[in-house]
């Protein structure tokens, strides 16, 4: 193998051996979440209370058994690997660039979306409130457009520090509410998912090539080895 074979293999190598320990740090990071589910009366609650867990293991497998193919194939020279990992990385860059792509022409229509969710947590709060001090506690928010929606009955998930399991309105007069801090938290990242998307399509398409090339320069390698 010439020197540019050589260098595209371990640069291959080294940039999928980063994604394995990624990987595994995510699977790491989501066991330990899912390990602190608590006890729910079912296991529709459980799995809503623990999706992002649940995630972040799902997602942290797909990047390991991905790199660990990449890994595999570029440092073994296994052509067939390597083809696999080149197709697997061609699929998630036109899945990526198509995602992108959805969200630049429709991020107010995604926005809208959001708020109906946000409405229809709210409408069943009086059913299952857990979804709503979920979203009241980590956004920092209360009620639906703001406390006054509670009628003066304001839950604990709407302070920092709650006293004796209530809140008083001082701790809860400027907070806003959570469909307003919804669509707040969009418009601040809706460029950096944009943006961080095409940096990781760009890293995908290069990922892409390198495999391509390495692939193609092995299966060279077995023909003249046959002659």
């Amino acid at each position: 193998m010439d020197c540019g074979g050589v260098l595209v293999k371990y640069v291959l190598f080294i940039f999928n051996i980063l994604f394995v320990i990624c990987g595994i740090l995510l699977i790491v990071f989501g066991s330990l979440m899912v390990s602190e589910i608590k006890n729910f009366s079912n296991i529709d609650e459980t799995f809503t209370a623990n999706s992002v867990a649940i995630v972040i293991l799902v997602l942290g497998c797909l990047i390991f058994l991905i790199s660990f193919l990449g890994c595999c194939g570029a440092i073994r020279e296994n052509s067939c690997a390597l083809t696999t990992y080149s197709v697997v990385m061609l699929g998630l860059f036109l899945c990526q660039i198509a995602l992108i792509v959805f969200v630049w022409i429709n991020h107010v229509q995604i926005r809208n979306s959001l708020d109906k969710v946000v409405q229809t947590i709210w409408n069943q709060r009086k059913t299952d409130s857990l979804l709503m001090d979920t979203l009241q506690k980590s956004l920092k928010c209360c009620g639906l457009k703001g406390f006054a929606d509670y009628s003066g009955n304001v839950p604990a998930s709407c302070c920092d520090n709650p006293s004796n399991n209530t809140c008083s309105m001082i701790d809860v007069m400027f907070k806003p509410g959570c469909q307003g801090a919804v669509d707040s938290l969009w418009d601040k990242n809706v460029n950096i998912i944009k943006y961080a998307g095409l940096g990781v399509t760009a890293i995908e398409l290069i990922a892409f090539i390198f495999a391509c090339c390495l692939a193609n320069q092995t299966r060279n390698n077995i023909r003249r080895q046959n002659y």
